[in-house]
């Protein structure tokens, strides 16, 4: 497997101290998906804008766009001062207009929401509505048209719709984590909600369908290992070792 390239380590490098970011020797497009794995940045291929793009937050709380250029990426815009560090971005079609938004969420409890085209500030979370969110993910949870806002925030899980910005479900009870995934994990054919805690729900009818009795990990992923049409969850503990998790059989795997 081919590692990052000096130009995508040069980045990441930049972003994670907070430096500004200038064109320069940065890999392909292929090469450029390999930075997703990280919350606060994001690749923008060519087929979504005329251009490439590369979005990324910085922790002084400024979301940047990049643009491809001949010979690297330039800072396209900067966003204004957003009150807290950047926890993640997304940049996907929420509301089903065939037009990405930039989804954004900070340390501070906040959330934006940005046409990705024209940079133009399309909502924002009340102030104070939430103390702390500690993941995010935009996924299609109930098979609507338009895509979800899955979080969690102030230890309870929140689904807020991609298209009316309003809150779908609440849960009542706490739940904690920093990482969650939507996926069918069961073979059910209904999407579950995935947190990196241990805990499944499923995703329509906020149902808990199981609770394991260890975490999955502190970075989780969905694959199917085993050919089986199912994925399982795969946890990674520490940056050293993963485990695989057999969610339809509700146990670890290996």
């Amino acid at each position: 497997m081919r590692g990052p390239s000096a130009g995508i380590l040069h980045l990441l490098f930049m972003v994670s101290f907070s430096l500004p970011v200038h064109g320069g020797e940065l890999a392909s497009s292929s090469d450029m998906r390999a930075i997703e794995s990280f919350r606060a940045i994001q690749f923008v291929p060519g087929d979504s804008l005329p251009e490439d793009r590369i979005l990324y937050g910085d922790s002084r709380g400024y979301i940047h766009i990049l643009k491809r250029q001949p010979k690297g990426f330039s800072e396209e815009w900067r966003s204004r001062h957003l009150g807290a560090g950047i926890m993640g971005v997304f940049a996907q079609d929420i509301d089903g207009d065939e037009r990405p938004e930039l989804v954004t969420y900070t340390s501070g409890g906040r959330i934006f929401i940005f046409a990705l085209k024209t940079h133009s500030l399309v909502w924002q979370s009340n102030e104070n509505e939430f103390a702390d969110i500690t993941c995010m993910t935009v996924a299609n949870a109930d098979d609507d048209p338009q895509e979800e806002l899955v979080f969690c925030a102030d230890s309870h899980l929140f689904i807020y719709d991609g298209k009316s910005l309003f809150q779908e479900w609440k849960s009542q009870a706490e739940f904690r984590a920093q990482q969650i995934l939507v996926g069918d994990v069961d073979g059910d054919g209904q999407k579950e909600l995935i947190l990196n805690t241990g805990w499944v729900l499923d995703a329509r009818f906020h149902d808990v369908e199981w609770q394991s009795p260890d975490p999955f990990g502190d970075r989780i992923a969905l694959l199917d290992v085993d050919s089986d049409g199912i994925p399982e969850v795969i946890g990674e503990f520490g940056g050293h070792f993963l485990k695989t998790f057999d969610i339809d059989l509700k146990s670890e795997k290996w």
